[in-house]
């Protein structure tokens, strides 16, 4: 049954169907972007609140990419004020803007970690690639690999920027999930 009329007759029933649709995906998005489970409920509530109030005011075509849009913004917002790193956040904020949600929400994550390690194995060079594996594997902070490998800040944050650049040329889609589940985690 398809969702298109949108009356103050009818919104009770269209707002529930709509929420028994989406709440678990939503809520399986926000998750795995703020590794929170009490931020993603609260997002969600906050999401559908708003929807419920916007329902009759705003034309809405598509509910589930409205809504998946708004718990992106959501999670974006979220994570600027949580205490990353400005690169830790830039590199968030444009894995976010370009991944496709729902396929996210039902993906494995272990898919994507295996996905990207077996690249990074391939493609990146050896000092680059021990400090991708510290940073993304072992979930070590910027900070401390520089001060286990007695170089600089700057140059970690290079070295992982390398390492994205080169396997975002070969595996876009996985190395922006990875990064959603890594430094949010």
């Amino acid at each position: 049954m398809d969702v298109q009329h949108n009356t103050f007759l009818n919104k009770k029933p269209v707002f529930n169907k709509v929420y028994q649709q989406n709440w678990k995906a939503l809520y399986a998005f926000a998750f795995n972007i703020l590794r929170d489970k009490e931020s993603a409920e609260d997002i969600i509530q906050e999401i559908f609140i708003d929807f419920w109030v916007r329902m009759n005011d705003t034309e809405i075509q598509n509910y589930t990419a409205y809504l998946f849009q708004a718990v992106r913004n959501q999670c974006a917002k979220s994570l600027r004020n949580k205490k990353l790193t400005a690169f830790e956040l830039q590199v968030l904020e444009e894995s976010i803007q370009l991944i496709d949600e729902q396929e996210f929400a039902e993906f494995p994550k272990e898919h994507i970690v295996e996905q990207v390690r077996q690249k990074a194995h391939e493609i990146l060079p050896p000092k680059c690639l021990d400090i991708f594996n510290l940073r993304f594997y072992e979930n070590r902070s910027i900070k401390d690999i520089a001060e286990y490998k007695n170089i600089s800040v700057s140059t970690v944050e290079n070295q992982i920027n390398k390492a994205l650049k080169m396997l975002k040329t070969e595996n876009d889609y996985y190395i922006k999930l990875l990064a959603i589940l890594i430094f949010c985690s």
